[in-house]
């Protein structure tokens, strides 16, 4: 390995000469598997090739702060640390010491330091010289996310490429308390609720791509610092609240399936057929729910349809309420997303009261609707 990192330093200098004491550019192209590729300038200085860490943070994902002195630097995941100086030889690798080949430097705010050190400590993979392109490149390079979260003194973490969440207790001994089941894309956010009956919710919301149309959303139930129930849900572009409690029971859903669950207990009472009820293959919203009646939404299709329980009967809710105009809309627009915008206000006795939240043209009315006595 020093041989090869020897003839390649040398190769890039024939290239990119430096003099003493500046930096030539050279190229660079880092792959991630769950990241994608990083490009870039590299400088290659006093014989060594150096790379901008700060700016592939969220390629290793890995969280950077700096200390008061605006000369540490440290980088925290999943499982990994790492802290350098600038100017200095000496830093931490994983709460050991560890020797730089060169000391990091700052340029134009951004934290350099040597390549070849980078990869070892942070990715695994070895770098080539494409003296073609004259860029250096590494592939397969590790990802190191976690995510943190705070609750009633207890530390709960996900970890990013797994999908597995941790719990943390308060002397510090670390358990698997769930697994999610798919990895964490982007941004991860969280609520935590305590029931009645004293079962802890926990809700992860996920959104990624770009402008972040993906959404999944995972939940929770523990009780006795157990998971008795939980559920995972996908839905694309459009977002609508689910109802999560049916007078003292709560509302689990996956999208195709509403399970029933008894507070406390956190046994499953029912799990109701989405698909077969509302006649489309997607995943549902359920928007509104008591012991006679629900609202349910496909995710795509997103039409609003009123469903009696006894029966199984389902009313299509926009062909009820709007006048022709908005129907037409309801049926023939994508954007920002298809279907209608009614949305549930209340319940008093047998009336349903709703609102049009059309985005283009302002509504002010209030529509009802009475359920079968």
């Amino acid at each position: 390995m020093v041989r090869t990192m020897t003839v390649l330093i040398l190769a890039i200098l024939l290239i990119f000469p430096t003099t003493a004491g500046a930096a030539a550019q050279a190229k660079y192209k880092f792959n991630w598997m769950e990241s994608g590729d990083a490009t870039g300038i590299a400088l290659v200085k006093n014989g060594v090739t150096y790379v901008p860490l700060t700016r592939m943070t969220g390629y290793f994902k890995l969280d950077l702060s700096w200390d008061d002195s605006g000369t540490r630097a440290q980088f925290s995941g999943w499982k990994k640390s790492l802290a350098v100086r600038v100017g200095h030889l000496t830093g931490v690798l994983d709460g050991k010491l560890i020797k730089l080949p060169e000391a990091p430097f700052l340029l134009d705010k951004e934290l350099y330091i040597p390549a070849q050190f980078m990869i070892n400590a942070l990715g695994g993979g070895s770098l080539t010289w494409d003296a073609a392109t004259k860029t250096l490149k590494a592939v397969q390079l590790q990802t190191f996310k976690k995510y943190d979260f705070f609750y009633e003194g207890l530390k709960y973490t996900v970890e990013g490429k797994s999908g597995i969440l941790y719990v943390t207790d308060r002397m510090g001994i670390q358990r698997v308390l769930a697994k999610l089941g798919t990895p964490i894309n982007e941004y991860l956010y969280s609520d935590f609720e305590r029931t009645a009956g004293g079962l802890l919710i926990i809700n992860f919301y996920d959104s990624y791509g770009e402008p972040h149309l993906n959404n999944q959303y995972f939940t929770v139930v523990v009780k006795d610092d157990k998971v008795v129930q939980q559920s995972s849900v996908y839905y694309w572009n459009r977002i609508e609240k689910n109802a999560t409690k049916l007078g003292s029971d709560l509302l689990l859903i996956d999208g195709k399936r509403l399970n029933i669950i008894e507070d406390g207990t956190g046994k499953l009472l029912e799990t109701i057929d989405l698909v077969k009820i509302g006649g489309e293959e997607d995943n549902y919203f359920i928007e509104y729910m008591d012991k006679d009646v629900y609202l349910l939404r496909a995710n795509k299709r997103g039409i609003l349809k009123l469903v009696d329980r006894k029966s199984d009967k389902v009313s299509i809710l926009y062909k009820e309420l709007l006048d022709t105009k908005q129907q037409e809309y309801a049926e023939q627009n994508d954007s920002p997303y298809t279907g209608d915008f009614l949305k549930f206000i209340k319940r008093e006795g047998n009336i349903l009261y709703f609102k049009n939240d059309f985005p283009y043209d302002k509504d002010n009315k209030t529509y009802r609707i009475s359920l079968a006595e």
